[in-house]
This record gives structure tokens, sequence and C-alpha cells, in this order.
């Protein structure tokens, strides 16, 4: 008789579209068994992200491929990370499943909170996954959460944790070594490539659509224009510089006012704001730009210097992006050039500098792309598998 799979609960605030193709291909793998809880269908019905500032419905699958529940809210809310987001009946709907291990995603959401409280009363392995780090926190935040993430760290057994500066938070707050359990964000590597079959068309393609020159050294911001992902200093970066470069903004949020006022300044005509661009269209970007600048204040684990990288884009990130690290995903002078946060004329220099280096262009593309094939969903799910059924054997701490 063959050995039965582990049972694995996987707790979430909402269908992630990153997250969707990782979940199926765990499904796939027959020593788990999982089921995927979900604590709103936030992202199926058009709700509003207020850093976007509108309403969204992702255009990728985003429940195909393994099974699901969708826990029943206290109350209906119409916001993503709302604080009175909160699934009551949690621990009846685990008790029906009888995990073997239950994981979730961070630690901020009450129905996180009384599913580690149910894994405690049934001596249930609970596996922490998240992209927080310490680097990334302002200061006086962080001294503030500290008492309430190590009182939740007392309930949890293991980590998944995903790079450098993720695995040193979770050691600061005691997960011994042998529970820590390497990971990554995963990226559907295959789905991104496929969607681009002919990059050098795609990259024409989307320059001829903003009007922007064949021979433009492009940098790629790709987020929301709120103040943490300081997109003026792209903007201001790009003017500096001059025209032979140009930013191309993938985005849209509140700073969006600020932005237009700068591009339509008379010094400024080499940068273009595209607004919301969704999923399936976004890797068409990477096609078309040189290089990606990651300019944010605070950004724990960005997944897009993963998906730039798929595409052998370079990195240029500011020092207080939570992927960088030595085994992390952007990687000082292996696909990453790095820059102090809010320098302007250190960006602008570290731009000019790859703009006019083919070589350096070349090496960090060949190092993007060999970091970029270890971070898809194959990977992901061999990793959770590795961590659940190392964890299930543990047990609790």
């Amino acid at each position: 008789m063959g050995t039965s799979p582990t049972r694995l609960a996987i707790l979430v605030s909402h269908p992630i579209q990153h997250f969707a193709p990782w979940h199926a291909e765990a499904a796939r793998r027959q020593a788990l068994e999982l089921k995927v809880f979900f604590y709103s269908d936030w992202g199926l019905s058009g709700l509003v992200d207020p850093g976007f500032g509108q309403s969204l419905t992702w255009d990728v699958p985003l429940l195909e491929g393994y099974e699901h529940e969708f826990l029943p809210m206290a109350q209906k809310l119409d916001v993503i990370n709302d604080p009175r987001l909160d699934n009551p009946t949690v621990a009846e709907h685990l008790t029906a499943f009888a995990p073997d291990v239950v994981k979730v995603f961070g630690y901020s959401h009450k129905t996180t909170r009384r599913a580690a409280d149910w894994a405690m009363r049934n001596r249930k392995p609970l596996l922490l996954y998240s992209d927080s780090n310490l680097k990334a926190q302002p200061t006086w935040k962080g001294w503030l959460k500290r008492p309430v993430v190590g009182r939740f760290y007392r309930k949890v057994d293991g980590a998944l944790y995903v790079g450098d500066n993720n695995r040193d938070y979770h050691r600061f707050y005691g997960m011994p070594e042998d529970r820590l359990f390497e990971g990554c964000l995963p990226v559907d590597r295959k789905r991104l490539q496929a969607s681009v079959p002919d990059v050098a068309a795609a990259r024409r393609k989307v320059r001829e659509q903003y009007g922007i020159p064949d021979e433009a050294f492009v940098l790629l911001f790709c987020g929301k224009y709120i103040e943490r992902k300081r997109p003026l200093d792209v903007l201001r970066a790009a003017a500096e510089v001059g025209p032979e470069v140009w930013a191309l903004m993938v985005g849209e949020g509140e700073m969006r006012p600020q932005m237009e006022a700068f591009t339509t300044s008379a010094a400024t005509k080499n940068a273009t704001l595209t607004g919301f661009v969704n999923q399936k269209a976004v890797p068409e970007y990477y096609a078309a730009a040189d290089t990606l600048v990651v300019s944010s204040s605070y950004d724990p684990h960005p997944l897009i210097v993963t998906e730039a990288a798929i595409f052998g884009l370079p990195i240029i990130a500011s020092d207080q992006v939570g992927c960088i690290g030595k085994h992390d995903t952007a990687r000082p002078d292996v696909n990453t050039l790095v820059y102090p946060c809010g320098n302007v004329p250190a960006l602008a220099e570290a731009v000019r500098k790859l703009e006019g280096d083919r070589e350096l262009r070349e090496r960090l593309s060949a190092g993007s792309r060999e970091i970029g094939a270890t971070q898809d969903t194959v990977a992901a799910a061999a990793q959770l598998e590795n961590a659940v059924l190392r964890l299930a054997a543990l047990g609790k701490r």
C-alpha cells in the first residue's frame, strides 16, 4: 500500500494572480492533497484596489486546477485588505478538511490568527509564508509591530522564506534553522514567455504605440503611482540623463497628477504614463524595455523583478528594495545595479552606466535570465512540497 498524501490547508486573503498557477502546480504533486481557503473573492468581481485607485478584475485564470473554498465573511467588504475582514467560521472549515499542515500568508488578518489558534489547539504544524523583511520596514512602525509579530511567531512551526532578507526576518523572530525552508515568490514563467512569442515584434508594437524612438534606452517602471514607489524619481532621472533614454511608466495611482505635471513641463519629453495595464499585456512592456527600475522606499519583495528577469532585463534598484541579496532575485553586480533610495543623481548615473556599457548590459541580462529560471511555479511547487513534508515530520515546536 502507498503512503497517504499529506493534507495541506492554504489560507490566503483572496485569489492572487501570481499564486494561482503555483497552487495548481502544487496540487499536481502526488505527495500533497491541498485545499485553498480564501477570505474573500476580491479580484474576481472587480473590487477596488486603493493603490491603483480603480476597480480591477484580473484577466488570468485564478481558480483553475486546485480545490478551493471561499470562507463566509462576517461582513461584505469592497476594498482589499480592509482591517475589518474576518471569517469567524474558519476553524469549522479547517476541522472539516482535517489538514496535517496549515499554511498561512503573513499574519495581519484576523482570520489568519484564528487559523493559527486552531493549529495550536489541534497540534497541527503552522507554516508561515511572507515577504516581510527588517530592512524595508519604517523604524517606528517596526518597533510598534514587534510585540504583535513576536506573539504570532510563537505559534509558528516553520517558515518558507523567499530570499536573504526574508530569511533574516524569520531568524529575527526566533525561527530555528531546521524549520526554515527555501522558497520563492513564484512566477508562471512558461505563460509569460508564451505570451510574447515574438519579442522583437512586441518591442516594436509597444514603442510605436507610445511614440518611443527605436533607438531610445527604455527605463521601465511597473507598479502603482504611489509615494512609496517613488515614480517621480524615475521621471527626474530620465530628464537628467537626456533624450537618449525614455521612462515608460506602467501603472496607475494617486500620484498621477504630480507625474503629469512633471512630464508636461518644457524640459521633459521623454516619458510615457500608460495607465493601468492588465496582467496578460504586461510581458509586452518587458519586451519593449531595456532595464527595469525599482525606485521604492519600501517594497518587500516585488515580483516585477522576477518577471523582468525572465525577459533578461537588467535591474536598477533602490537600496530599500527587499529582494536585494546574494541569493535573492536582485543580486548586486550579477543582474542588478543598486543606488541609494531617493538619490536621483545616483539613479541617473546608474542609468548612464548601463546605457553606455553594452558589455555590462549583456552580463547583467544573462544574470537575470539565470535567476528567473529558478523562480517559476514548478520550482516553487517542489519547494512547497519539501517544506510541508519536512514540517509534518518535525511536528509542532
